[in-house]
């Protein structure tokens, strides 16, 4: 089974060029950082794709920021996310009799041996997770009043005047990883710390969170009328922890059961039922009328969230 790396990505910032005013403003301020953002907020990641990450630092009176990712380590008494259940075994064939050996004839004197076979592949062997790269491009720094470049993912809009303090000595710090965070790496909570320094050799620190979660979906939701009451149906899933295949079946997992009535715009929650070992889940509820349902799965710190389409009964 393929481990996940507990490994940290490091980031190098670099001190780019502005503008003298801006420079002047900076190095004339106390050293401070003022807030840390991450893009996206709630990174979700699923069987085959990655998540980039953008990471803006507001500091002042900085000549350099440095900024470090890493999981959070869990606090002493946490619980453990609970093991997969392990799959039945599939009773092994009886062996067949072996056949006797025929005699070997003899080696002719002096022949020499002739090249080995080639090693037989190690199929159970998995890939080696992908380590987290330590030297990545420095950050853009972008002062108040500049041009804020063109970031490489199209989901980070721009820097406003109110990120770079309107010229106070503000300045926002861009940080643009080139490794890409997948389902290779720990989900659940990450801790983002970021140091910013001057030139007297000061330094000032400040972190945030984020959580990394692996994707999950409703399957095969079903909604039928049943007398008096609507039964609704279906399978959760989440992406395998164990890296085997895409999806496995969520178990212990509680799905809300939400109804919109016809030419109403919010959904009320009117009941749920707990997913079994293989991730499927039944229950009843009351008939509310004309209207749509769906089922909900809220999510956790490591799974996300996710919601089946509307039916009608």
């Amino acid at each position: 089974m393929m481990r996940h790396t507990l490994a940290t990505l490091a980031l190098a910032a670099a001190t780019l060029p502005g503008s003298a005013g801006a420079a002047a403003a900076s190095a004339d301020a106390d050293l401070a950082i003022r807030s840390i953002t991450v893009r996206p907020s709630d990174p979700v990641v699923g069987p085959n794709d990655s998540v980039k990450l953008v990471i803006d630092v507001v500091a002042r009176g900085a000549d350099k920021v440095d900024v470090v990712l890493n999981p959070t380590p869990k606090k002493p008494g946490e619980p453990k996310e609970p093991k997969e259940p392990k799959e039945p075994k599939e009773p092994k064939e009886p062996k067949e009799p072996k056949e006797p050996k025929e005699p070997e004839e003899p080696e002719p004197a002096g022949d020499e041996d002739g090249p080995a076979p080639d090693p037989a592949p190690d199929s159970a062997q998995e890939p080696a997770a992908p380590a987290l790269v330590s030297a990545l491009p420095p950050a853009t720094r972008l002062v108040p009043g500049g041009q804020d470049p063109a970031p490489e993912s199209s989901d980070v809009d721009d820097v406003d005047d109110a990120a770079t303090g309107h010229g106070d000595g503000w300045e926002v710090w861009r940080f643009l990883p080139q490794k890409e965070l997948s389902r290779w790496y720990p989900s659940g909570p990450w801790t983002v710390t970021a140091t910013a320094g001057n030139g007297d050799g000061d330094t000032v620190t400040a972190q945030t969170t984020f959580s990394l979660r692996r994707a999950t979906e409703l399957e095969g939701v079903k909604v039928a009328r049943d007398g008096d009451d609507v039964r609704i149906t279906g399978t959760l899933l989440r992406v395998d922890p164990r890296g085997r295949v895409d999806y496995r079946p969520y178990a212990k997992q509680r799905v809300v059961f939400c109804f919109r009535p016809a030419g109403s715009d919010d959904w009320q929650d009117l009941g749920g039922a707990v997913t079994r070992r293989d991730g499927w889940f039944s229950g009843r509820v009351r008939d509310a009328g004309d209207g749509e349902w769906r089922a909900k799965y809220a999510g956790n710190r490591r799974y996300a969230q996710n919601v089946s389409p509307s039916k009608s009964a």
